[in-house]
């Protein structure tokens, strides 16, 4: 029986055989993502682009620019020259080449000697057992080599090369300038230079790509589980759409001629968009496929290099090899970390059946891939307008499409106020539309983010006026203590409550009744009485006792001051209720019997009404405010409505 070819020459065979010239590698060398080829190829491929532009390596696609467009400036693949060596000696040691003397004239070799790195004859052989300079080479037959494979073949590592300029071993490595030197360049080119024996820096080299070595490595399980995931995806998408194809064929089996068109309009439509996504799996099979490949490869090459490198050879390129293991992790980590198929398995076909078969085959076949489309949706319904504490409010969501939503789709309810959020339940109502109930908890105007599927639909936020219900206005919500002397309240554009006081001066309070600060301290008040509020949320107060008004601003910082004692322009008698309306502000000036209206800056415009009880005339005016319409009212010790 013929015996079939050796796996390990086989092995070996593949490794010293270039990717892309498919021959034996010749001056093999190496790129910058440590993928390696014949120095013709790579000059070549670099040829079909312009000068100075980057060409991807055909393994892995990594951007590659070439050095000067000179391949002579690449590292050169030394561990596939030995590989070379290796496979011609296997070659000859399993007799598919003949093996001669490599140390006399050239007889046929009957031995290989493993400190001498040659075939040998017999008479050689003699001479080895015979000559003192041969004592201890360790001789292997031809048969001994078949048998005992590539460890037989294997030889020591080469002695370092000599410096060009010295004729000295180049025994050191210099870390400054990244390349092999001798004792002579450490005086001369390299004085001051970090450098170190190539002996005593190789360990740490060797354990510094080991650990590099290995995040690249616990990424192959991710890798491998993302590769299988798209590829189950597209078995069950393919699956799906021979499903879909013989329940297509069953509807439209009975309808006939007239069917025709539509049956291969329903099959092409289908039949594309299974194609579209199995595309686009495809696509990411490939690059996950080509991740993980390129990975394997580079895990492949460093544990060759580490297994077969000199330490002169290993230290020369640790600083290439460790910059692309870092570029690799990073990037094959990204796709690692996001394992999940680009496309899911859901899609069909849903028919509307009616009467008329000449409509159903033009306007009531569709097909649809499973997924709600965020961006078409629409929200309708008061819910999504006004609300009322704890009461279950509803909104709809009409996708404007038939298909429904899926048990994995999310529709998200979250309040900018309180940064509340809820997963909310989709009830379908009808074809394409979806009620959803949420319970608001906070009083106020709310602006709520409605996302289908993490994605905001168009007009999110809303806003949402959250009220209390009349129901609960015949008892107290909340009842605010400690304030003294309460006088006059106002609401900021924060719905902080502004609260005046003639013994504690301005108080404000959030929403739950807790006091957040204090502004009598900032200033000597008097009788702080009336308060109002523009829209700036600066603060406007009446002093009674002080016979003035204040502006303040938000922290309660003074701005501007109105008024002294007196009944005359510019003056005021115990001034009480105060309003801002716009860019005006009116003031009731109780003991002078008039309202005074200025700007906001505090300016005085005019004087209205004087003492009576007539029309335009007051007594004792205490309080005012100003309607949407910019009606004026007044209340009055003789109540009198005043149009102004």
């Amino acid at each position: 029986m013929a015996e079939g070819p050796d796996p390990v020459v086989a092995d070996l065979e593949q490794e010293v055989t270039c990717g892309i010239c498919h021959d034996r590698y010749q001056e093999p060398k190496l790129l910058p993502c440590c993928h390696y080829y014949c120095k013709q190829c790579i000059l070549t491929l670099s040829s079909r682009y312009r000068p100075n532009q980057p060409f991807p390596c055909p393994d892995c696609r990594e951007p590659t620019l070439l050095p000067n467009n000179n391949p002579d400036r690449l590292p050169t693949a030394f561990f596939i020259n030995r590989m070379k060596a290796l496979h011609s000696r296997m070659e000859k040691a399993h007799g598919k080449l003949e093996a001669t003397c490599e140390m006399c004239s050239g007889g046929k070799a009957t031995a290989f000697c493993r400190q001498c790195v040659n075939f040998i004859c017999e008479d050689c052989v003699k001479s080895h057992k015979r000559l003192r300079v041969f004592a201890g080479h360790a001789i292997s037959t031809l048969d001994e080599l078949k048998q005992g494979g590539v460890k037989e073949l294997t030889f020591e590592s080469p002695p370092p090369p000599k410096c060009e300029d010295h004729e000295e071993l180049k025994k050191i490595f210099c870390f400054d300038c990244n390349k092999l030197i001798c004792r002579d360049c450490i005086v001369i080119e390299h004085a001051g230079h970090n450098y170190e024996f190539v002996k005593k820096a190789a360990p740490a080299t060797r354990k510094k790509l080991t650990e590099h070595l290995s995040p690249l490595k616990n990424l192959l399980p991710d890798l491998s589980t993302a590769v299988n995931q798209v590829k189950g995806t597209k078995q069950k998408i393919q699956a799906q759409k021979e499903l879909t194809e013989r329940q297509v064929n069953a509807k439209f089996q009975e309808l006939h001629d007239i069917l025709d068109r539509c049956k291969v309009r329903v099959l092409r439509e289908s039949s594309a968009l299974a194609d579209s996504k199995m595309e686009k799996l495809t696509v990411q099979e490939k690059g996950l496929d080509l991740s993980l490949a390129t990975a394997q490869s580079l895990i492949d090459f460093v544990e060759r290099t580490l297994e077969n490198a000199s330490d002169e050879e290993l230290i020369t390129m640790q600083e290439q090899v460790v910059s692309r293991i870092d570029a690799e992790v990073v990037k094959r980590g990204k796709e690692a970390a996001n394992p999940d198929p680009v496309e899911k398995d859901d899609f069909g076909v849903e028919v509307f059946v009616c009467e008329d078969l000449k409509k159903l085959c033009e306007n009531n076949v569709i097909v649809y891939d499973g997924k709600v489309d965020p961006t078409k949706c629409t929200v309708e319904g008061d819910g999504a307008k006004n609300a009322e504490i704890d009461k279950p409010t509803c909104f709809s969501i009409n996708t404007h499409q038939p298909q429904q939503f899926s048990s994995n789709t999310k529709v998200t309810l979250k309040s900018l106020v309180d940064e509340s959020s809820q997963q909310l339940q989709a009830v379908p109502v009808r074809g394409g539309v979806y009620s959803v109930e949420y319970t608001p908890r906070v009083r106020g105007r709310h602006h709520l983010l409605i996302s289908v599927d993490d994605q905001p639909i168009p007009g999110s936020p809303f806003s949402v006026f959250v009220k209390i219900p009349p129901t609960k206005l015949d008892k107290p919500v909340r009842v605010i203590r400690g304030i003294k002397n309460p006088q006059y309240m106002a609401f900021n554009s924060s719905e902080e409550l502004i609260v005046t006081d003639w013994n504690c001066g301005i108080l404000v309070f959030d929403k739950k009744g807790k006091q957040i600060r204090s502004i009598k301290s900032k200033h000597e008040f008097g009788l702080i009485s009336g308060v109002a509020v523009d829209k700036e949320d600066n603060i406007y107060v009446c002093d009674s006792q002080k016979n003035c008004v204040y502006k303040l601003n938000k922290r309660g910082d003074l701005l501007k001051r109105f008024g002294t004692n007196g009944s005359g322009p510019k003056e005021l008698n115990f001034p009480r209720g105060i309003a801002v309306a716009g860019d005006q502000v009116f003031v009731c000036d109780e003991q002078n019997h008039r309202v005074q209206v200025l700007t906001t800056e505090l300016e005085q415009v005019k004087q209205i009404g004087s003492y009576g009880t007539g029309n335009e005339h007051f007594n004792r005016p205490e309080d005012v405010a100003v309607d949407n319409e910019q009606m004026v009212y007044v209340t009055d010790y003789n109540p009198i409505k005043n149009d102004l």
